[in-house]
């Protein structure tokens, strides 16, 4: 009877640690990959370069190029650089902090932080074209 107890403990523990176990990121989906997301109903393009984030509006009528500064796979800040979309709020020089939460297949999860605000959003890959 001590015995069995002892198995059951151990492999309810054993399933109880496989569903807390933190999540590891495989961040290096971004590096040189396209990918979207939806403001409203439509689509934005997002193209990751090695150092160069470019956001295409309106089927790249518009852009948004920034710089990427990166602090490690999952973490990095986007620096505008320059900008055709009207009424777009930010100035050249504007630094945007990324922080990845998860990846999922072709979605990644992210925190964007900009003046002290921060909102959650999700990016799908895309092939490029």
């Amino acid at each position: 009877m001590k015995k069995l107890f002892f198995i059951v403990a151990f492999v309810s523990l054993g399933s109880l640690m496989s569903f807390t176990e933190v999540e590891k990121k495989d961040c290096s989906i971004l590096k040189n990959n396209s990918f979207k997301y939806k403001v409203g109903s439509k689509d934005v393009l997002i193209e990751f370069g090695d150092d160069e984030y470019i956001e295409y509006h309106e089927n790249k009528k518009y852009y948004i190029k920034s710089e990427i500064e990166w602090i490690s796979d999952c973490e990095y800040h986007l620096i505008i650089e320059e900008a055709t979309l009207p009424n777009f709020p930010f100035k050249t020089g504007t630094k945007m902090h990324i922080k990845i939460d998860r990846v999922r297949g072709k979605k990644v999860y992210y925190t964007a932080t900009l003046g002290g605000r921060s909102w959650e959003w999700k990016m799908t890959k895309v092939k490029k074209k």
